[in-house]
């Protein structure tokens, strides 16, 4: 905004150098250099840089002390616009490089065609410099007269507009995927959350192999971290969790929290065991002392996973079977891995039974032939 609103006081400043004096010109090119270092300011800030104040006073008081030494270097249009265009475009072509390489900003619809338009903008401003070197303009009354000049200047209007246009859509699309991604990310531990979660795999599952698995994760008695420590070491465990167990699994996996101290992976890449990837992350954990104020915190998990090829292609169904699964690992003593089967329905409903009831007799013959 305040390159733009720099910009509109340059223009003035020449549309007043009748009144103003000779020396308009040059101050017209200081506003000019203190308006596009505004311009790459604001781009390095829409990437999360800051930028020192000292250029915007810095630049334009080196030029007019340049100016008031050589007078030439504005007294001729033709000079002031080759020195204004050589800053011009080495400005836009950096602001083309900060909008199209800044982080994640080619995933914004605007960037590309931002990018576009300040290539042209500096691509033209270097058309200025070869002019005003090899066609310098006919100067009437301080001003510079020639069609090419003429088309430049429409050129201006038209790139300041789309740049302003540009600028606002480029800030709203960054915006709302700041927004997106906050709603979609666990707080505490920055992956995804439930619902985040449960949106990528359903993305991936039409695409899934047999072999692709959903595991559940729970941490063995996490409830007596936070009672031992406090809540903020339970905290800090979960953090250690998430960064640890990323470490152990293949850059293609899914990973969410589905709440408290419960998690979900999904494994759908080829040619790995996962059943070994889950196994090695439960190994890791358990074998692991994570820190929290110089005391060290030591647990286990409990696994429960089930493959597509045994539910089918349906989150509930997955998430429903690898977390009963994970309860079946905890009722077993915990600190394991253990895989859904069908039949462990029946186990529990075994287990729940009573020892002599006819109807347990018959459901242990329906279990064996299962």
């Amino acid at each position: 905004m305040l390159a733009y609103v720099l910009g509109v006081v340059a223009a003035a400043l020449l549309a007043l150098q009748e009144v103003l004096g000779a020396f308009a010109p040059a101050l017209s090119t200081a506003v000019v250099i203190a308006a596009n270092l505004g311009m790459i300011a604001g781009f390095r800030a829409f990437n999360g840089h800051k930028t020192p104040t000292w250029p915007f006073f810095g630049a334009p008081l080196v030029y007019l002390i340049l100016a008031g030494a050589a007078p030439w270097l504005y007294s001729d249009p033709n000079i002031n616009a080759l020195v204004q265009s050589l800053f011009v475009m080495g400005i836009a072509f950096s602001n083309a490089h900060l909008v199209f390489n800044g982080a994640g900003n080619r995933a914004l619809p605007m960037a590309v065609p931002t990018s576009i338009v300040l290539v042209i903008h500096g691509i033209i401003r270097g058309f200025v410099v070869f002019f005003t070197l090899t066609q310098p303009a006919p100067v009437i009354n301080g001003r510079m007269e020639a069609g090419w000049w003429k088309l430049f200047l429409l050129e201006i209007f038209f790139n300041t507009t789309m740049m302003a246009i540009s600028t606002v859509i480029l800030i709203k699309d960054k915006a709302e995927k700041r927004h997106r991604i906050a709603s979609e990310t666990d707080d505490l531990t920055g992956i995804s959350n439930r619902r985040a979660f449960v949106k990528g795999i359903n993305s991936v599952l039409p695409d899934s192999g047999p072999d692709a698995i959903m595991a559940i994760l729970d941490i063995d008695h996490f409830k007596t971290i936070n009672d031992t420590y406090g809540h903020d070491a339970g905290d800090k465990v979960l953090i250690d969790f998430v960064k640890t167990t990323k470490l152990q699994l293949p850059t293609s996996a899914l990973m969410g929290r589905m709440g408290g101290e419960e998690f979900a992976i999904y494994l759908s890449g080829e040619g790995y065991d996962h059943e070994a990837i889950l196994e090695r992350v439960r190994r890791k954990v358990e074998q692991t002392s994570f820190d929290y104020k110089g005391a060290p915190i030591s647990f286990t998990l409990s696994i429960g996973f089930v493959s597509v090829k045994t539910v089918g292609k349906s989150f509930d169904h997955l998430f429903t079977a690898a977390d009963y699964a994970m309860y079946l690992a905890k009722k077993d003593g915990r600190n394991r891995v253990l895989a859904y089967k069908p039949s462990m329905r029946i186990r529990e409903v075994l287990d729940d039974g009573a020892a002599g009831d006819g109807d347990c007799l018959e459901l242990t013959r329906i279990c064996e032939a299962v």
